[in-house]
């Protein structure tokens, strides 16, 4: 059967491709440590498992509206007021099918066929896909390890071009584990308000920080306003635990609603719905205290790491500062060596041709979302298979 042209253009997302050889060992009764999934490898907080049991129990389980729960809404709203200082109406918050929904929703209401939107390199691949599916073009613009892999305003002007509608960017950023400073962010929302072009901010990984408190552009810029269409995405998978249950955010400009609300309707009719009343467990003080427990853990995590890969044969190019992963340099072709590190050590971790056009084939990402013991048993590992050859 024919394929359409969209699907000829889409490409396989690597990580997910190298994780079905794995488990296809594991099969085999090969004991693979896993470094590769971006997924908490904590179960979700109590509190919002017993509010998951209770939502179901109650039958909450028919079709909420569109845009999300009002309940849900009006928590998020509470909670940029008390963690961030600052005031977006639950109006403005759209209850998402994961972070990923967002993003297409964000997508398919700002870009129009043939404008080009700025993407960093290196970065989250699907945000190319969704780029692509509103019929825009990607324009990737190569960060640099002097700025921890984050672009700078000047960065992004070099690329811009009478086509350009608008940038897409991550802070933190997947797979880099950093994010951008306060300057920066101002510097880079500034100058974007100044060509007229709008703004799709990732904050996914935002309460996972671990040298500077948790952030937001809504900060530097306050609640989306017409002056420049701002659009923030958020999720409950990372910091809260959630990914199976497919629930994020979003905070859009007024007059972005109808068509956000469009969109929802005819592609997802609503999010998730016991899984939004479970949501509201999350904003619970025993379920922000298991959070911040938990990402304390994560910060252990991420030093074990930063102090054992360089001794085990493996190149820092940054200093990760966030979210669970780490970008370092592979000792040779990425993709071959992440292949033969499966292979042969029962490690996986993934190349960097999901993450970047220029220096895929150099790089590779780590998720430290494992167990101590299992990161320490997967770098005695790779010290052993580096030593190798």
């Amino acid at each position: 059967m024919k394929q359409s042209d969209l699907g000829k253009l889409i490409q396989p997302f690597h990580v997910m491709e190298l994780v079905k050889q794995a488990h296809a060992l594991e099969t085999q009764g090969k004991q693979v440590i896993h470094l590769s999934i971006g997924e908490p490898d904590f179960p979700i907080p109590e509190p919002v498992q017993i509010a998951l049991t209770k939502a179901v129990a109650d039958n909450k389980t028919r079709y909420t509206p569109a845009l999300g729960l009002p309940e849900l809404r009006e928590a998020i709203s509470n909670y940029y007021r008390s963690a961030f200082n600052v005031r977006v109406s639950a109006t403005q918050i759209v209850i998402t099918s994961g972070a990923s929904a967002a993003l297409m929703y964000a997508c398919l209401a700002l870009i129009n066929p043939g404008q080009e939107v700025l993407l960093t390199d290196p970065g989250y691949p699907c945000n190319k896909t969704f780029v692509q599916m509103a019929g825009g073009l990607p324009t990737f613009v190569q960060t640099r390890e002097t700025h921890n892999f984050q672009p700078e305003w000047n960065d992004l002007l070099d690329h811009w071009t009478g086509k350009t509608a608008g940038v897409l960017l991550a802070s933190p950023n997947n797979p880099t584990g950093t994010q951008l400073t306060t300057t920066a962010m101002k510097e880079i929302v500034g100058g974007i308000q100044a060509q007229g072009a709008f703004a799709i901010v990732d904050e996914i990984y935002q309460s996972l920080c671990y040298n500077l408190p948790a952030q937001s552009v809504l900060q530097v810029t306050g609640a989306p306003g017409e002056q420049m269409p701002l659009v923030v995405v958020n999720s409950f998978s990372k910091y809260f635990g959630m990914t199976g249950l497919r629930l994020g955010w979003m905070v859009v400009p007024e007059s972005l609603l109808p068509v956000i609300e469009r969109f929802a309707q005819n592609l997802n009719i609503c999010p998730n719905t016991p899984a939004q009343w479970a949501a509201l467990a999350c904003f619970e003080k025993d379920t922000m205290q298991i959070c911040e427990e938990r990402r304390q853990i994560f910060k252990a995590r991420r030093n074990f790491m930063v102090e054992a890969l360089p001794k085990a044969g493996i190149e820092l190019h940054s200093t990760p500062d966030s979210a669970f992963y780490i970008y370092a340099k592979a000792p040779f072709d990425s993709d071959a060596y992440c292949r033969e590190l499966l292979e042969k050590a029962w490690v996986c971790a993934v190349p960097g041709k999901d993450f970047s056009q220029h220096r895929g084939h150099e790089m590779m990402r780590f998720s430290y979302a494992n167990s101590m013991e299992n990161l320490d048993e997967a770098l005695q590992r790779l010290r052993q298979f580096n030593t190798s050859f």
